[in-house]
């Protein structure tokens, strides 16, 4: 019994201390693009984009596309604000990263 608290207990900390991304749902783009923070930009039901800093430091802000009907197009879920995206992220100009937003958490592909 002593060691399933333990377990829940390291759980729920390192859930409080992740750095990982969260989700904010804005009406417009910010000014001001945050490191960890996927903005998802648009109205209740109808978000058209999404803005983040690249993860590999570069800085530089990528735009992800939400509406289904355009390509390339990419989806957000978000449980407890924390995103994962789909399919990946490959940056085709600067700096090339190709990444994967898995549970907040950025998972670089391979190659």
């Amino acid at each position: 019994m002593i060691f399933t608290f333990i377990k829940k207990a390291r759980a729920y900390f390192k859930r409080l201390f992740a750095k990982g991304y969260k989700v904010e749902f804005v009406d417009e783009e910010p000014g001001f693009v945050d490191d960890k923070i996927i903005y998802i930009i648009g109205e209740a039901d109808f978000y058209a984009i999404a803005v983040m800093l690249c993860p590999c430091g570069c800085k530089s802000q990528i735009h992800l596309n939400l509406l289904p009907g355009n390509k390339p197009t990419w989806s957000i879920t978000s449980l407890d604000g924390v995103p994962t995206i789909k399919p990946s992220v490959w940056r085709k100009v600067g700096c090339k990263s190709h990444f994967f937003v898995r549970s907040g958490q950025i998972v670089w592909a391979n190659g």
